[in-house]
């Protein structure tokens, strides 16, 4: 997820996230995982519990809380 490529730039990964909360859109509910096929890191906080990272498409980062984080590129995580 933090790898970079050859400019310094961060590398695409998909990852599977279980909502906590209701989605302020309506189209999720607590509890469902929400797979996100192309993603950015963008930036994590050494003591704190979430992560940014930016969607494709999206033009800024969103935050996710890390252990709510299921799969990263299909690799099981916290389990």
């Amino acid at each position: 997820m933090q790898q970079k490529d050859d400019r310094g730039r961060y590398k695409m990964f998909s990852f599977s996230y279980v909502r906590l909360n209701e989605s302020r859109e309506g189209n999720g509910s607590p509890g469902s995982i929400e797979d996100y096929e192309v993603a950015y890191f963008s930036s994590i906080h050494a003591k704190g519990s979430t992560i940014n990272i930016r969607i494709r498409g999206e033009r800024f980062p969103r935050k996710f809380i890390r252990c709510m984080i299921i799969r990263i590129n299909g690799k099981k995580i916290y389990a």
